[in-house]
């Protein structure tokens, strides 16, 4: 009896690990907002939390020297002094990132999702950057998601840290000759890695990279298997 017992709670499944919510519990986040004018730019989005909910919207336009689509942004905040406080996740790296939301505009094709954690570095030779590194990777919203709240699963195996800061992808090449590289077997050096998860330090939404307009409503991001 007791061997059974012992069995059946070695293989419980664990619960998710909450990053963000909206609710005003220990893991509502103040957020600020970034767009693209800081870059020369002339995207433009705006950020608010009602009942719940982190509701995300703008415009994504083409950057005129760039003459491509630039970004939108949403990112966690902290004081000077406070240091983040999201938990521990690393019993999950081979799972996957949960955003619970829904949208007006789901077949916008430039939603992507980052996050920062101590210590993390880009591969030598990536210099173009205009912020911290973090780990990134795109979602799509579901057609289900303009009718009321969806999960979107985004696998860990799908984010990379070399990102480019032109396109927000990983698998371009930047003006200057830079290829970047996606996370796979043949570039594991750019993959999330458990101490990444146990130390996260920041969570950006991202519209980016794709012209159009966006509008996401955010209930919580999580981490689960």
């Amino acid at each position: 009896m007791l061997a059974a017992a012992l069995s059946a709670l070695s293989f419980a499944p664990q619960s998710p690990v909450v990053l963000v919510t909206f609710d005003g519990s220990a893991t509502d986040r103040k957020w600020h907002v970034t767009n693209d004018p800081v870059m020369g730019g002339q995207s433009k989005s705006t950020f608010a939390v009602k009942d719940g909910v982190g509701m995300f919207s703008g415009t994504c336009a083409v950057v005129p020297f760039l003459k491509a689509p630039g970004f939108c942004n949403i990112g966690t905040e902290h004081g000077l002094f406070t240091p983040p406080k999201f938990a521990d996740a690393s019993a999950f790296i081979d799972g996957s990132l949960y955003l619970t939301l829904k949208s007006s505009t789901p077949s916008y094709k430039g939603f992507k999702v980052d996050f920062g954690a101590k210590n993390l570095t880009r591969p030598s030779g990536n210099a173009m950057h205009h912020s911290s590194a973090s780990l990134k990777a795109n979602f799509e919203v579901p057609a289900a998601g303009a009718a009321g709240f969806v999960t979107v699963k985004v696998p860990f195996s799908s984010f990379s840290v070399d990102w480019s800061d032109f396109t927000g992808e990983c698998d371009t090449k930047d003006p200057g000759g830079y290829q970047h590289v996606c996370c796979d077997s043949a570039h594991p050096e750019v993959c999330p890695q458990a101490h990444h998860l146990a130390s996260i330090t920041s969570v950006e939404v991202w519209a980016e990279g794709t012209a159009g307009d966006f509008n996401l409503e955010l209930k919580q991001i999580a981490v689960g298997p």
